[in-house]
């Protein structure tokens, strides 16, 4: 299957900004990575690209290194959680319209290393090259708006599993090591820790000391690994009908490789799509136990849809979080009010795909009660 040219020829790929050190693991650290012929000159602009950016990198160090190191992080991070296409993001853009919250931007997750000293001349160059909307849901974009923290740790390090999108042949180990991260060596866990935390330190710093609240799915499988770091985080869950999230997932997945790809297009994905999502959720329902009392909240997206006020009202009350009325009420009313034409994307049914994860998710259909023979 042919892909698509990227988006811009400035920035050649979404990871460009990702220091050479991490390209270098990425593209040679691995056996049996292999670049297609056709993207060899892609690669070669990346790296290009990457190599240019060094200077900003270092300025940014000297200038900001010992701000960081010295921020606190005085309120615990909200952590949006749940499969990819869950409506994570709708959640996301909805509770970050209360002021009294911070985020990481899409400006901070596409230059983590250097969007601190990116915020003036950096930042409207970039979003001159970037695209009004989300190619795989027409969701708007903008350089100031929420995105999901894990770009900017593929944009930092290897240690994430969006770089299977890049290189899908990967997908599996990169599930398994970046998602849940198991079979990390020592060395390798506490870089991850190290650079979740400053991300999550920088985006403090930017956002003058308010709480986070960060979003990706990723994220739901490294519940331990998260409460070990930061004990008191707040967690919200979202969860979709299934056969919805399988037809969006698929779509998204061919949506991205157009922008990541550098290995042959993998063809069809539905396989990983259904074992990763079982995975996914059982470890969720496994390790939501270990979530303090008081510090997790629940919801579905179709209520969510039906009822945002109402829903959201209740995630407050759930987390103990104050600013309901004083704030957040309002913002999230007139946030709603800009988006009332919004038209979600719609699937031609795949019957065989249905009676498989009918079967392969019936957990999860019976967990969130919802009935797998409904006609999407």
């Amino acid at each position: 299957m042919p892909t698509k040219k990227p988006q811009s020829r400035i920035v050649d790929h979404p990871n460009t900004s990702a220091p050479l050190r991490v390209w270098a693991r990425l593209l040679w650290g691995q056996d049996g990575v292999r670049v297609a012929p056709q993207h060899r000159g892609r690669v070669r602009r990346i790296l290009l690209g990457s190599a240019l950016m060094v200077p900003l990198r270092l300025i940014e160090k000297m200038r900001y290194g010992r701000a960081v190191a010295r921020t606190k992080i005085a309120h615990p991070p909200i952590f949006i959680i749940g499969h990819a296409r869950s409506g994570t993001t709708h959640l996301h853009y909805l509770l970050t319209r209360d002021p009294q919250f911070a985020i990481v931007s899409l400006l901070q997750s596409t230059v983590p290393t250097f969007f601190l000293i990116g915020r003036g001349w950096i930042k409207r160059f970039m979003a001159k090259q970037l695209k009004p909307k989300r190619p795989q849901d027409d969701v708007k974009l903008a350089m100031d708006l929420p995105n999901e923290e894990e770009f900017a740790i593929a944009n930092s390090s290897e240690l994430s599993n969006v770089h299977f999108l890049t290189f899908p042949s990967r997908a599996i180990e990169y599930f398994e090591k970046y998602v849940f991260l198991r079979g990390l060596t020592d060395r390798q866990q506490a870089r991850w820790d190290a650079v979740i935390t400053d991300i999550i330190k920088k985006a403090t710093l930017a956002g003058d000391g308010k709480q986070l609240v960060l979003k990706s799915p990723s994220n739901t499988g490294r519940i331990p690994h998260l409460l070990r770091l930061f004990p008191n985080a707040k967690f919200i869950h979202i969860a979709r009908n299934p056969c919805d999230v399988y037809y969006s997932t698929n779509h998204t997945f061919r949506k991205m490789f157009e922008l990541f790809l550098l290995e042959e297009h993998p063809g069809d994905f539905s396989d990983f799509v259904i074992t990763g999502y079982k995975a996914l959720m059982e470890q969720y329902l496994k390790d939501r136990a270990l979530i303090p009392e008081g510090n997790l909240a629940e919801v579905k997206y179709e209520d969510l849809i039906s009822d945002p006020l109402g829903e959201l009202e209740r995630i407050y009350a759930a987390l103990g979080l104050s600013g309901w009325e004083s704030g957040g009420k309002q913002a999230i009313v007139e946030y709603l009010s800009t988006i009332s034409d919004y038209q979600k994307n719609t699937f031609e049914p795949d019957p065989a795909a249905m009676e498989r994860i009918a079967r392969e998710w019936r957990f999860a259909f019976e967990e969130w009660n919802y009935d797998p023979l409904v006609k999407l």
